[in-house]
């Protein structure tokens, strides 16, 4: 750390804290693409799995994020900050309310905010007690924007709308899917769990001569039998959900969240490994396909034109070559953790002026 004899810190660096379970020391996140010439990171993570599968935040994971928010603020009472940069709305929750609590003041972004679903009640009334000191909330369709300045009676202004993103990736790192988990030759993959509509898809492939591939947690999936041309995989490692994305003639994203946004990581994924995508058109996939240009939209619960599209696609490996390449292209231009960084930098001269920052346009 940069700092004089006296204990001051250096004029030309602002200090930014990153706050996530997922932080390690390989893992820096958006800390690893900032000059560091102009900021200083630090980071607080925690040792054990945070388990974020579940449809719920169940009790021990809330411990958990207690537990990294202490950790947080006891970091912050040594070391003071400029900037606090938080992942996910619930560590945001309980990172701003222990900082409420204890009268910290530092600057706080909240990145990945995606609710998934309108809170209401007394979760309601805590995240806007919680939320009220936040400087900005990362949104990743511009739709959220209005949505969670009503739900959590805020002004539009502090939520940002800026693409997802995420750690670059390349098609070669991710091959083998087929071989370990028993895929057909060709397959199309389905995959996510937040506000998935699988019930439409499997109609929609019913009958096709093509594998579908779903990877899904269980209460995603709808009862009863499977189509003899499905196969479900659940709970398997990243690497190995990037696997099966890589390999895909298409990925397909259904969707019927109405509230708020799904269906974003997979999609970037699918792009970033150049993958075609065919999706529901809604909240979540709107600021990011150009139907027929990178990607494909079929309408809500409609399983016909899901089967259409399908087809054209699979039965033209011309045009799934070109929405190939023109998704790989978009991606690489918007979807990185260096998009993301000069992002933040953006938001560093703006939220910490004290610190004299000047960033580069």
């Amino acid at each position: 750390m940069n700092h004089f004899q006296d204990g001051t810190k250096d004029p030309a660096k602002v200090r930014v804290l990153f706050v996530a379970w997922f932080l390690r020391e390989d893992r820096r996140w958006l800390g690893e693409f900032l000059p560091p010439g102009r900021f200083e990171c630090s980071y607080v993570g925690l040792e054990e799995r945070v388990d974020s599968t579940q449809k719920r935040t169940p009790g021990k994971k809330w411990w958990q994020l207690f537990r990294l928010a202490l950790k947080a603020r006891r970091r912050l009472a040594r070391h003071p900050q400029d900037l606090i940069v938080t992942a996910f709305p619930q560590v945001g929750f309980t990172v701003g309310l222990v900082n409420l609590l204890t009268f910290a003041r530092t600057p706080h972004v909240i990145w990945y905010f995606n609710c998934g679903h309108e809170y209401r009640g007394l979760r309601k009334w805590l995240s806007r007690l919680a939320y009220r000191g936040i400087g900005r909330c990362l949104v990743y369709t511009r739709h959220e924007r209005s949505v969670y300045a009503r739900v959590f009676a805020l002004p539009e202004s502090r939520f940002q709308f800026t693409h997802l993103t995420g750690a670059a990736l390349k098609a070669e790192d991710f091959r083998g899917a087929r071989e370990d988990f028993g895929l057909a030759p060709r397959y199309i993959a389905a995959l996510g769990s937040s506000g998935r509509d699988y019930g439409t898809l499997l109609r929609a492939v019913e009958g096709l001569p093509i594998q579908l591939v779903i990877v899904a947690h269980p209460h995603a999936l709808p009862a009863g039998p499977m189509p003899p041309n499905v196969k479900v995989l659940t709970s398997i490692p990243q690497q190995d959900y990037l696997r099966v994305i890589a390999e895909a003639e298409l990925v397909a994203i259904p969707v019927n969240n109405r509230e708020t946004a799904s269906g974003q990581m997979t999609l970037i994924q699918a792009m970033a490994l150049g993958v075609p995508v065919v999706a529901t058109r809604c909240i979540g996939t709107e600021d990011y396909i150009r139907h027929g240009e990178n990607g494909w939209f079929v309408q809500m619960a409609d399983v016909e034109e899901w089967r259409r599209a399908l087809r054209s696609i699979l039965d033209d490996p011309q045009e799934r070559q070109r929405l190939a390449t023109e998704a790989l292209r978009f991606a690489q231009e918007r979807f990185t953790d260096q998009t993301g960084a000069r992002v933040l930098g953006a938001l560093a001269e703006e939220l910490c002026p004290e610190a004299g920052l000047t960033v580069p346009a």
